[in-house]
């Protein structure tokens, strides 16, 4: 009888447990982060990070929808061409970059290494060929309007003086979005407008045939411009530097001046 009485203990002991398992409640699991791979649709845009930095430029990454995409790390511009298969599969190429260093986020890098890219409604996040998360972007708003870094003065005369030269490059930004100029030896005239970024971007130069010996001409290759107080930085499509011109007067009927921190936005035309 013992042996009968110790076994009906253990089977009651056994369903005690099995019946307070059954009932005990289940540790919650969080819920894990949502994503939606980007696609063609979500990607094209201008994307900047949330970190600011004392650099020329604010770093961004900008995706057209033609395939094409520009960029800045701070100080060095980049462009390139991206695609996005139907898997989220991302392909990217760059042409050459500058390598000036300066305080700022290497997004065109970030964008280089990524082969995928996950988009929860609002940020973008570059991911590596490890599945590591390299950056995290967030869309320009509409009230993040582009404006001239270092002044928001573009129209007047800039020049650049070298030694035993007088004024040997001239440019002329005028308040209706158009420019005239001389690189040391041809004339030219374009059009100017701000870019995305707030930098100064020309369109194609218009310009004379003349040859002129001894000239080493670079003003008729700029693609755009950074704007430092009375310093205006040129820059080739590329984004290397190519000089620097210098604010000499304001046009007739303007009263800026770059030196004295005026404020009024040219009007130019996109």
């Amino acid at each position: 009888m013992p042996t009968i009485r110790l076994l009906a203990l253990a089977v009651v002991g056994a369903v005690a447990l099995a019946v307070t398992g059954c009932s005990a409640p289940a540790t919650p699991v969080p819920d894990a982060p949502q994503y939606t791979p980007a696609s063609t649709s979500t990607l094209p845009g201008t994307w900047i990070i949330a970190d600011t930095y004392s650099s020329p430029d604010q770093p961004f990454l900008t995706f057209e929808r033609d395939g094409s995409w520009t960029g800045s790390d701070g100080c060095n511009d980049s462009t390139g061409t991206w695609s996005m298969d139907l898997a989220g599969v991302l392909t990217t190429t760059s042409g050459p970059q500058t390598q000036i260093y300066c305080d700022g986020a290497h997004l065109p890098l970030f964008l280089i290494d990524s082969v995928s890219a996950r988009f929860d409604g609002s940020d973008l996040t570059l991911v590596g060929h490890d599945g590591s998360e390299l950056v995290k972007v967030h869309k320009r708003t509409m009230t993040e309007k582009a404006v001239a870094r270092g002044t928001t003065v573009v129209v007047g005369l800039w020049t650049n003086t070298e030694p035993g030269r007088d004024r040997l490059l001239q440019l002329t930004m005028n308040d209706d979005g158009t420019v005239k100029g001389n690189d040391g030896c041809n004339d030219f005239t374009s059009t100017w407008r701000f870019a995305e970024d707030g930098s100064v971007s020309f369109g194609k130069l218009a310009i004379t045939s003349r040859t002129c010996e001894g000239v080493v001409t670079w003003l008729n290759l700029a693609s755009s411009a950074v704007l430092d107080g009375p310093t205006m930085v040129i820059r080739s499509m590329y984004g290397a530097q190519l000089g620097t011109l210098t604010y000499l007067k304001a046009l007739p009927g303007s009263a800026d001046q770059p030196a004295n921190g005026s404020t009024r936005t040219p009007t130019a035309t996109p």
